[in-house]
Parts: C-alpha cells; structure tokens; sequence
C-alpha cells in the first residue's frame, strides 16, 4: 500500500491526466459500469461540555464509488474543523482482491477534480463559439479552473473580478504570464458578464453571487461553490431562465444551498436536470446561439476515485511514495 502525499501528486496530477481520467470515469458510467450511493454529510453535535463554542460548526463527509470498469473502487473523507481548516483523505482499492492500493492526501485531488469536472462541463455546453470568460473569483480554485478550461478551448478575452483589487490584478498577472492569455479586471462583479461564458468560482456564502437580471442570450453560467444546504451561487431565476441546466451529480446537487431554494420557491425541478455524464455522450446538448445554459458542479465520488487512479498508476510506474506493504492485513475467513 503506497501512502501519497500532496507534493507528490501535484507532480502527477496534470490537468490533461485530470481530464483524461474524467472523460474515461464518465464513458464507464454512460455505459452503466459504475456504482455510487450517496454521499454521507454528518455535522458534528454541540460540545455537551460547552468548551467549545465552534464544534457544532464542524462535519463529515464520506462518499464511495466502484469504478467497475477500471476495476477500482474507493472512498473519499472530508472534514471542516471550524477555525482551522479542511481535510481531504483518498482510499482506493483493487476490487477484484480487496487490497488497498493507496491513502492519499486529497486536497489536490479535490482542487483537479473541481477544475476538470467545471472545465468540461462548461466546454460541451457553452456556445462553441465563444472566446470570452469572466470569472468571479481569483483564489487557487478560480486559477485551476482557467487553466483547465484553457487547455479545452481558445480564449480570447478574460475578465475577473474580486472585491479585493490586489487579488484580481494578482490573477490578470497569472492568466498572463502563466497561461499567455489577454486577461483584464473589472471593477463589479456585473462587469464579468460582459463575457458570454461566465464561471463562479467564489466561497459561497448564503447569498447569492450571480442574478438572473445578468443574463444575456446565448451565455452560459458555471458554478461549482454551492455545495452545503447553507450555501448559495446563483439566484433562483437564473435556474428557471436557463435553457439547458446540466449538472454533474442530481443526488448531491440537490443538497445543495441553491437546490434546495429552488425546491423551495418552485422555480426548478432539480430532477429535469440533465447529468454530465449524459451531455459528455451527447445524449443531452445546446440546441442554439441564442440559448442560456447553466452547468452545476457539486462534486461526487466517482470523480474523485478517477482522478485517485490515475495518480496511483503515475506515480506507481515510477516508485514514488511511502510503501506500507500489505496494510491493512487481510483476515482470511475461518
């Protein structure tokens, strides 16, 4: 069993091996070959004690999937530990032996997936057309989603925003330099709009980012922060102007900030939402420039479990990583 750590797989999780593992993941399951119950989300009760004011703020998230195709399964563990921070925690096994492969930091992980899974979506549903994105937000996410989404198309034009001006020209300088891309900062978060590709890539917090009232014909809408049943990206509106509303897991979207408030108000059915995996087979598909589209991101195991194996085989081909032989002991049956 080999144990990776985050700078081990920053090495091998490049965004083309990120894409890649996710095109394979969602062609396995367009095909019927992967199992994946719902995630599980506990928050932790308050301290009977009373010592600790915040430890009803943190929670637990498991989520598992079998990949039957790559003939991997594995399970992803999440945690918030309120005021210090988050942990991200990968174990994939080998299904046809039991063995555990590989514990994995996943933070990195966590970050590729979000930018692949985004970068995706948002390339088979935006209009083919069009070279201009704006991107609320300019933290390590915001950056590995344009890098991501660079890679699947040509851009012509990026426009950012932060409330933070410092931040927003720190990122003008990395699509720049980094990337070679014509990027520049706007001073609203309206301004973003301009573009006829639009990715959220915020901390959501319980109030939405985007608005209906922004909407254009012919744009379309990424969002991929909203994920806890507190947490809120686009408006209600924004989900009921849509022409096409792809998302990358129904389950786990509908737990959701924003799901949960269009389940509330009736402005959107979460179950007449299409799945990525759906739109990456052409099942589903824009039908016209003029259209509005919106694609939803809340993540789900079975990406994270593609993207695990594919770091597994990187670095397993070239002996990186701390090997704990046969852990855990199998106990053969009496």
């Amino acid at each position: 069993m080999k144990v990776f750590l985050e700078d081990d797989i920053a090495k091998a999780l490049t965004p083309q091996v990120a894409i890649d593992a996710l095109r394979q993941a969602l062609n396995e399951q367009a095909a019927g070959l992967v199992q994946m119950p719902p995630r599980q989300t506990t928050d932790a009760g308050n301290d009977p004690a009373g010592l600790d004011k915040q430890h009803g703020a943190n929670w637990l998230r498991i989520s598992t999937a079998f990949l039957n195709g790559q003939g991997v399964m594995g399970f992803k563990a999440m945690n918030r530990a309120a005021g210090l921070g988050m942990r991200y925690l990968i174990g994939l096994y080998d299904i046809a032996s039991g063995e555990l492969l590989s514990m994995m930091d996943a933070n990195e992980v966590t970050t590729s997936r979000t930018a692949a899974t985004s970068a995706l979506g948002t390339h088979l549903l935006a209009e083919p057309a069009s070279r201009t994105v704006g991107i609320l937000g300019t933290g390590v996410q915001a950056r590995a989603l344009l890098r991501c989404y660079a890679m699947l198309r040509d851009l012509d034009d990026v426009v950012v925003y932060s409330p933070t001006p410092a931040s927003r020209d720190a990122f003008v300088r990395y699509a720049e330099a980094d990337l070679g891309l014509t990027a520049r900062a706007a001073r609203t978060a309206e301004e973003v709009t301009s573009a006829s590709t639009v990715l959220l890539a915020v901390r959501a917090t319980r109030e939405p980012v985007f608005f209906a009232e922004w909407l254009r014909p012919g744009m379309h809408v990424t969002g991929l922060s909203s994920v806890r049943y507190d947490a809120r990206e686009v408006d209600d509106d924004t989900w009921s102007r849509a022409d096409v509303v792809v998302v990358d897991d129904r389950v786990n979207v509908s737990h959701s900030g924003d799901a949960m408030s269009i389940a509330s108000s009736g402005r959107f059915d979460i179950d007449h939402a299409a799945e990525l995996y759906e739109l990456h087979a052409g099942r589903v598909h824009r039908s016209g420039a003029e259209q509005i589209t919106l694609f939803k991101s809340s993540g789900n195991a079975m990406q994270d479990v593609a993207l695990a194996a594919a770091v597994y085989r990187e670095l397993h081909d070239v002996g990186i990583g701390h090997d704990l032989d046969a852990f855990p002991a199998v106990k053969p049956y009496a």
